[in-house]
């Protein structure tokens, strides 16, 4: 028996990066992290859901930031170019807009610990795009009976 302690799973240390990088987020509605890694597991972006470049935003106005902030999956997509990633790790499940992208993105993985009670659609849409779902155990708690079978879980501390 080994002395040493097991290593974090790909998924989980870049899930781990994702939940590190939302901390960056001045959003006190939401904060949300995203990680990339690359084919050979290496990082390749890291992003939080931020203002634009240079733009100041009402922070405290939650449906004017809404439309304005550039979300984490964005920013840290930013970094990289298609066919470049396998797998984005998330804090949230990716909404629409980002699974779309990450789809145009070729990564066929993505890693979440946290979902958008109010649309679970984003299930749907993965599916469809032949993105493959993992979620931490902290989501099942969260979702309904048919969304149970739209993703696997991984052991996530």
């Amino acid at each position: 028996m080994s002395d040493t302690p097991q290593r974090l799973s790909w998924k989980s240390y870049a899930l781990k990066l994702a939940i590190v990088a939302s901390e960056r987020s001045e959003d006190s509605f939401m904060k949300v992290g995203a990680c990339l890694l690359r084919h050979d597991n290496s990082v390749a972006g890291l992003g939080y859901n931020g203002a634009p470049s240079g733009i100041e935003l009402n922070w405290e106005n939650r449906d004017h930031r809404r439309v304005r902030v550039v979300h984490a999956e964005v920013n840290a997509l930013r970094y990289t170019n298609p066919g470049e990633c396998y797998l984005l790790a998330c804090s949230h499940i990716p909404c629409n807009d980002c699974m779309k992208t990450i789809a145009a993105y070729g990564i066929k993985e993505v890693v979440f610990n946290d979902v958008y009670v109010r649309d679970m659609s984003s299930f749907d849409i993965a599916r469809e795009f032949g993105i493959k779902l993992f979620a931490t155990s902290n989501v099942a708690s969260q979702v309904s009976v048919e969304n149970k079978n739209k993703f696997e879980l991984i052991d996530f501390q």
